[in-house]
């Protein structure tokens, strides 16, 4: 139950939207954005980030571990990449094992805004990576599919 409540609260309150601050007129395409004004995501220092884990709040990792609290452990490993909005820049999906009793695994996704890295969501499944990218979505062992909603601008399955 306890699980179910943190998976819950991690997905719901990392799944910010890309275009919060941007214009969600979602009638245009927007031009691919390209050029060296966008790092590569490989550029950035994703074992040493800050994640936010919903219910229990941000955490900041150092070499690819964070405390949470005195309750347990995030680990997070190098990122894969995914093009999820086609925009022609890739976003992040960075695996995890969150440990707090019970492992719970899964992936943080993130894209960059303003050279910054900024969380779209996290992702839950069984296993570690537990995930493979799929064209332009991001398909758990379970079979779940998650993938870029234009209309609501935000990371769904």
């Amino acid at each position: 139950m306890i699980r179910a409540l943190l998976l819950g609260a991690m997905v719901a309150a990392g799944c910010s939207s890309k275009a919060k601050d941007s214009d969600k007129d979602s009638d245009k395409e927007s031009p691919p954005i390209s050029g060296p004004e966008l790092p590569d995501p490989l550029t950035l220092d994703w074992r040493n980030l800050r994640f936010d884990l919903g219910a229990l709040g941000p955490v900041q990792a150092h070499d690819g571990h964070a405390m949470v609290g005195t309750m347990g452990s995030l680990y997070v490993d190098a990122p894969a990449l995914v093009d999820l909005d086609g925009d022609r820049h890739e976003e992040a999906v960075i695996p995890f094992i969150l440990d707090t009793g019970t492992p719970v695994y899964g992936a943080f996704v993130f894209t960059l805004r303003d050279g910054k890295p900024l969380q779209l969501g996290a992702i839950s499944t069984t296993s570690k990576p537990g995930f493979t990218i799929d064209g332009a979505t991001i398909k758990t062992t379970e079979g779940i599919v998650w993938r870029w909603d234009k209309a609501t601008s935000s990371l769904a399955r």
